[in-house]
């Protein structure tokens, strides 16, 4: 877990410059999000990309992204990440569930440049739905515990220059097939979320 302290000097070191902290540029604790789905019987595979298919003609909506370009920040934007969070939807299969940690790493690519390759559990959520149901046969599967204390940060931020192309990516050596929907199937919604500091343009 880390913390966020409320000084320029954090955020100095946070972006490596101080192009991004004089008064023209506005820094907030915010994310950047994306999400892919799989549809239930469909197949998940190795290389597809989070925050690629994103903007208008994706028909994404908030809930699913705040991205409007393809893999850069507009101008003049920059993020420094602070952690890297897995979440997919509660209600997946068990089975599905296993296969996805079994067949999967998770890659974050910063223009040609590889900085992240490791197991998904390694992103914990560190949110999601958390409680019990008394209908039978049902679970809750979620990426870690539902806290904010189960996420990992970076112990070295990783920084989003302006211009910059970025992606994360699902790796694998096959592909997977998910359950369908005639045998309870619910496919896959994972959401890829990168926490940290997002500086923007000022008002």
């Amino acid at each position: 877990m880390y913390s966020v302290p409320d000084s320029r000097a954090f955020i100095a070191g946070a972006f490596r410059s101080q192009t991004y902290i004089n008064d023209r540029i506005d820094v907030q604790h915010t994310p950047i999000y994306d999400t892919i789905t799989v549809a239930a019987g469909a197949a998940l595979t190795s290389g597809t990309q989070f925050f690629t298919n994103v903007g208008s003609a994706s028909g994404k909506t908030y809930a699913s992204t705040n991205m409007s370009q393809s893999q850069r920040l507009p101008s003049p934007e920059a993020f420094s990440i602070m952690s890297i969070k897995l979440r997919w939807s509660e209600n997946i299969l068990y089975a599905d569930v296993i296969s996805l940690l079994s067949n999967f790493a998770f890659e974050f690519w910063l223009g040609q440049k590889q900085y992240q390759r490791a197991p998904l559990w390694q992103y914990a959520a560190g949110g999601g739905i958390n409680g019990a149901t008394t209908v039978n046969n049902t679970g809750v599967y979620s990426n870690g515990l539902a806290s904010r204390e189960a996420q990992i940060g970076l112990a070295i931020p990783i920084v989003i220059e302006n211009g910059m192309t970025f992606f994360g990516q699902l790796v694998g050596t096959s592909s997977q097939t998910f359950t369908a929907s005639g045998s309870g199937g619910t496919g896959l919604t994972l959401t890829c979320l990168l926490d940290g500091l997002y500086a923007r343009g000022v008002q």
